[in-house]
């Protein structure tokens, strides 16, 4: 081949070799724009049998939530979107102490790219991200398959929530469990969630929840969040009035179990002992009219709400929660649930 031949077809293996060569991936913060291909993602890597995904759902979640907006990075080929990352903000509060925490929720890698480290190179620099703004700790409920991989990480079980298990009906139970039986939907319509949430004291009553334990920083806008707007599921209340002040709350979630039909109080606030009387009352007529097999609670929170469900056993069945420090030096605390007192309502659905 003659010089001036070579010279000609230079070019064009130029332009074949760029063909075959690996584009460098990219990582970056999400924006707005991301978001509908971040959904897509996660219907293709996760797929939608735990959760329904939606772009309503990611934004009620990373948006709207009171505690601020989540860290989010994603990682892109070209103008592919091949991983995600995000860490969903919460606030805690020990007596008059906030405490600021990530939990790390949604990720996923596309299938076609999963072993190239796409997952832990996201997440640790999101950990780099959190450390930067003064967050004190991360924590999560992974699963059996993703939990060994933030051992790996430096995430620490900090243990499996315990539960109070309350059994209402237990001869229905036992049916569900041995032969499957099908249970039928409920109505919620004459539900009084909107009245209570919007109740002008209700800031009142939850401002007073300050305890030894850390728990949720709770608030009215927060419990409009979490209860109100939420997308993708329904919850109930029971509430006590002493004139024109709230001074009990009750909020439930209706599941359909491998053990029957559920009631899960999710979360609980009271302001005296008349008003623990008169949510017991208000729960019992819902065991009854809705047909409640059984009952829970978490087994964190103070003795006198865990006793609104009446008598039951506590067991550790709920989700194993893991922690790794941040900023803040010693997780001990943490461990087991000494010092902290998370409800159901803090660990589900997300």
């Amino acid at each position: 081949m003659d010089i001036f031949h070579q010279r000609s077809q230079e070019p064009f293996r130029k332009k074949i070799a760029e063909l075959y060569l690996p584009v460098q991936m990219q990582i970056r913060s999400a924006n707005d724009s991301d978001i509908p291909s971040i959904v897509n993602l996660l219907k293709i890597s996760l797929g939608e049998a735990q959760m329904p995904k939606s772009v309503r759902y990611w934004r009620w979640k990373h948006l709207d939530n009171p505690f601020g907006q989540s860290p989010v990075l994603v990682c892109y080929e070209g103008s592919n979107l091949i991983g995600v990352r995000a860490f969903m903000r919460w606030e805690w509060r020990k007596l008059d102490k906030i405490f600021k925490s990530v939990r790390a929720v949604d990720t996923a890698t596309h299938p076609a790219h999963q072993g190239k480290g796409i997952f832990k190179k996201l997440t640790l620099a999101l950990i780099d991200n959190c450390k930067a703004k003064g967050d004190d700790f991360v924590f999560n409920t992974p699963n059996s398959k993703s939990k060994p991989g933030y051992i790996k990480m430096g995430w620490q079980e900090a243990g499996r929530l315990p539960i109070k298990f309350s059994i209402q009906r237990p001869f229905h139970l036992l049916r569900h469990v041995i032969g499957n039986y099908q249970v039928h939907e409920v109505d919620l319509q004459a539900n009084q969630i909107n009245y209570y949430l919007n109740h002008p004291t209700l800031q009142a009553l939850v401002g007073d929840n300050r305890t030894p334990h850390m728990v949720t920083n709770v608030s009215a806008s927060y419990l409009k969040w979490r209860y109100l707007k939420v997308p993708v599921a329904s919850y109930i209340v029971a509430g006590e009035e002493k004139g024109s002040l709230l001074t009990g709350l009750a909020i439930g979630r209706i599941k359909h179990t491998r053990f029957g039909r559920e009631l899960r109080i999710t979360d609980c606030f009271l302001k005296d002992n008349a008003s623990e009387s008169g949510l017991m009352h208000q729960l019992e007529n819902y065991k009854k009219t809705l047909d409640i097999d059984y009952c829970t609670i978490s087994g964190t929170v103070p003795k006198n709400i865990q006793k609104i469900i009446g008598i039951g056993l506590k067991v550790s069945m709920g989700p194993t929660v893991t922690i790794r420090s941040v900023n803040l030096p010693e997780l001990a605390n943490l461990q087991n649930f000494k010092e902290w007192s998370p409800s159901i309502g803090d660990l589900e659905l997300f």
